[in-house]
């Protein structure tokens, strides 16, 4: 029996109320969890306002598609200003929002640079020249998708774990680990950084499939 729409449900004593209301179930631990040092974040605030449909408008790009050259080759060392850095991170957090991403690498955007956004969980990570440190033994079958591999998704496996350094953007090193989805985020966007596509992974292209309209989610980058 449910409440008619617009009518409160019965009262109860305070009591018995009580005694009916859960526990609250403490929140799932994160996916992607800094272990050691303290990455530069999309926090809050620049969240919000790398968000507005005017900053979306302003500088948001189309995301580069598999076949684009800049996508094939590894990234290299950024050498810029932190303004210049700054400026570049809104402009591929905003074209991941357009594109609906939860990861986007520099290329992504037609700069070959080693930067990367790792955003599963809102995480917001910012890793300049990300390198893997470690892999677990442990792998998985999973779904991948691409936002430069539009409409398709494959099936490959994956480490169930993985932990990477990088630097953030005043060059201070910080350490990131990854479990299931946060591995497979930080795997993917470190392989575009490596010029790697995860269709580079599949064993063989029956492992590739369409994505139906009504079942595209957002996908790591």
């Amino acid at each position: 029996m449910t409440p008619l729409k617009g009518a409160a449900p019965p009262s109860s004593p305070p009591e018995a109320a009580a005694s009916q209301t859960p526990s609250p179930k403490p929140p799932p631990p994160p996916r992607l969890r800094v272990t050691k040092g303290t990455p530069w974040r999309i926090d809050p605030g620049r969240r919000a306002k790398w968000s507005a449909p005017a900053f979306l408008a302003a500088n948001a790009v189309d995301i580069r598609q598999i076949g684009d050259p800049v996508l094939h080759a590894p990234a290299k060392k950024p050498k810029l200003s932190r303004a210049d850095l700054e400026g570049l991170v809104g402009r591929m957090f905003a074209s991941m929002v357009i594109a609906r991403g939860i990861g986007i690498a520099a290329p992504q955007i037609g700069i070959p640079l080693r930067i990367a956004i790792m955003d599963v969980d809102d995480a917001g990570v910012v890793a300049i020249e990300p390198q893997l440190e470690w892999t677990s033994a442990e792998v998985e079958e999973t779904s991948e998708g691409c936002l430069s591999v539009r409409g398709l998704y494959g099936m490959l496996e994956r480490p169930v774990a993985a932990r990477l350094v990088a630097k953030d953007i005043a060059g201070k090193r910080f350490t990131l680990a990854g479990e299931e989805f946060g591995a497979q985020n930080m795997l993917h966007e470190t392989d575009h950084l490596d010029g790697r596509l995860y269709v580079d992974r599949l064993r063989s292209r029956e492992d590739l499939h369409q994505v139906e309209p009504e079942e595209e989610e957002p996908v790591s980058a």
